[in-house]
């Protein structure tokens, strides 16, 4: 049974167990979201740095891999939320 709460479990673990069990609508619904916002900054990012967006985002990554990894957790769990809200 999956717990919230359990400690041991990432945020990033947690979220793919709920993306496999909640509803598949809800799901794709928030992924859409997801990938909207990546190809916004996607295109910021290219109107920014032209052809060296992939490298400044690598040495971002490099360069700030704690906060990187901040963000990316907190995605998860918002997004998360967002399926766990609508679900019930």
């Amino acid at each position: 049974m999956w717990d919230p709460f359990d400690e041991q479990k990432t945020p990033k673990d947690k979220f793919f167990e709920i993306v496999y069990h909640a509803n598949k609508n809800l799901v794709i619904e928030e992924l859409e979201k997801v990938f909207e916002r990546m190809a916004a900054l996607e295109v910021l990012a290219e109107k920014c740095y032209g052809d060296e967006v992939e490298m400044k985002i690598q040495e971002a990554i490099f360069n700030n891999s704690d906060e990187v990894k901040a963000a990316e957790d907190d995605l998860y769990i918002h997004t998360m939320a967002n399926i766990l809200t609508k679900n019930e």
